[in-house]
């Protein structure tokens, strides 16, 4: 009994990790040099960049219970204060209003004085009051479901940059069932979103708050460091980083495996856990009608831009952690996060670290290259901040091609290439494209890969699982969800 597991990216090692743990022999195999994948940590001068994804949702467990369970306890971090993030809006910086959920205010107050919308935007939000239901069953992207009820200014300044640009993907053509399947809900039971919304704020009246986004103080790198070690002292494991797998093959007892560095190896299971145009090379052959459903995946690219700077830097340094940018600037950036002023520890006194996020607005500019991205931030942070000179460190770390979109119909397109597995059992998919980007999302389907492989191996039946890729289990609740290294809410 033996199980393949390709790609050492968060998914992988957690797969890997967990079938190690119930005695399953298992070879994980990476073709990069180093594990981790997007999740990247390093330190430099007293500074510590986060090349991926620099926290977590702690309200989906699935992250915080495997740091704990590999005795990173003590290392968890959660922001500082003051939590507060800003809209970049008609060339101006305005405040993202207390009470706030994921696109709808949960307290009325706060959303009737703020100047992020006009008096006639905000009338033009209050049809959502008397709107009736769409009454669709069929999957619509978040833009037009949004625009519908609340209008256009929500959706720009609000929607477009919080939940589109998590998903590098414009809201217009992000799918409603597959990131916010409970808005639909909310509309449904409540038929009004504004009183879905103050509803929720209320049902949570008197509860402490705080952020649910938590990191560690190693930054998220520590997070997969430990995992990885964890598995070099498993026995049950084998790693293989600088290998590639070049061709996958369906045998009488399991799986034929040829890698670019030695003969065929048998397997009874194997899971893919690679980006989707990778898993879809490697089932050309031995299931072409899955490798055509996953291309239907669109994948894009996006770039992080870290910039250290001297806080003499700026007339005025910057404060709070971050802003994200409205459909009506004329930026490259999607939003800029102030690391060291969200996180502890992360850079020298007297010094700010940036995050500046490039992909959603303006993808041809990652196209372009390393140069080209970090000439569009250092130009974005001197119009938004103020910056002055040189930065003292820079970062630019790109993702091509690896971005996966949920666009609309991508519930349908994710079970189409599932189903087509069936006849291939102890072949399992998981990771970013399918069932969720952000780091739990990708724990959680780490662990059901393991879990159906190890159903499949004791008594030969899949284990069949629904497919459910919801951005955020409250629709109202005060954050984001986040894929690699994308934008984040306080």
């Amino acid at each position: 009994m033996s199980v393949l597991v390709v790609g050492g990216g968060i998914t992988g090692l957690t797969t890997a990790w967990a079938l190690g743990r119930a005695g399953v022999p298992t070879v994980l195999v990476e073709s990069a040099g180093r594990l981790g994948g997007k999740v990247g940590t390093e330190r430099q001068a007293g500074f510590l960049i986060e090349s991926g994804p620099d926290s977590f949702i702690s309200y989906r467990p699935a992250a915080l219970e495997l740091a704990r369970e590999l005795g990173l306890g003590e290392a968890i971090l959660r922001p500082t204060e003051p939590r507060t993030v800003d809209i970049r809006s008609g060339g101006r910086f305005r405040r993202l209003p207390d009470g706030m959920g994921l696109v709808l205010p949960t307290r009325l107050r706060p959303f009737i004085t703020t100047d992020l919308f006009s008096p006639l935007e905000k009338l033009r939000m209050g049809l959502d009051l008397v709107l009736p239901r769409d009454g669709l069953e069929r999957d619509i992207a978040v833009g037009t479901f949004l625009r519908r009820r609340l209008g256009d200014a929500l959706v720009e300044r609000l929607a477009g940059p919080l939940i589109g640009g998590v998903y590098g993907t414009p809201v217009d053509e992000l799918s409603l069932l597959a990131v916010v399947p409970q808005l639909r809900d909310a509309e449904r039971e409540h038929r009004s979103l504004m009183l879905a919304s103050l509803a929720s704020g209320r049902g949570r009246k008197g509860q402490p708050v705080g952020s649910p986004f938590v990191t560690l103080a190693g930054g998220t790198g520590q997070l997969t460091d430990a995992l990885a070690t964890a598995i070099g002292e498993m026995s049950e494991v084998t790693v293989r980083t600088g290998t590639t797998l070049r061709t996958l093959r369906r045998t009488t007892g399991g799986y034929g495996a040829r890698f670019d560095d030695g003969p065929e190896a048998s397997f009874d299971a194997v899971v893919l856990a690679t980006s989707g145009p990778a898993a879809a090379g490697l089932l050309e052959d031995l299931a072409p009608v899955a490798a055509e459903r996953i291309r239907t995946v669109p994948h894009g690219s996006t770039a992080i831009v870290t910039l250290a700077y001297p806080l003499e830097a700026f007339a005025e340094p910057p404060t709070g952690h971050g802003f994200l940018v409205a459909a009506d600037e004329p930026l490259a950036i999607d939003a800029c996060t102030f690391s060291s002023r969200k996180w502890a520890g992360r850079a020298p006194d007297g010094t700010i670290l940036l995050r500046c996020f490039v992909g959603t607005r303006r993808p041809g500019i990652v196209a372009g290259g390393v140069e080209a991205v970090l000439r569009a931030a250092r130009a974005d942070v001197a119009t938004t901040l103020g910056a002055r000179g040189e930065p003292i460190l820079w970062r630019v770390s790109r993702l091509t091609g690896q971005m996966p979109h949920y666009t609309v119909g991508h519930r349908e397109r994710v079970n189409a290439a599932f189903e087509a597995l069936t006849d291939l059992p102890g072949l399992v998919l998981a990771g970013a494209p399918y069932r969720g980007v952000g780091l739990p999302d990708c724990i959680a389907q780490g662990r059901s890969a393991a879990a159906a492989v190890g159903s499949i191996l004791g008594d030969g039946r899949p284990s069949a699982e629904p497919i459910a890729v919801p951005l955020d289990t409250d629709p109202f609740e005060g954050a984001v969800a986040h894929g690699p290294g994308r934008p984040l809410t306080a």
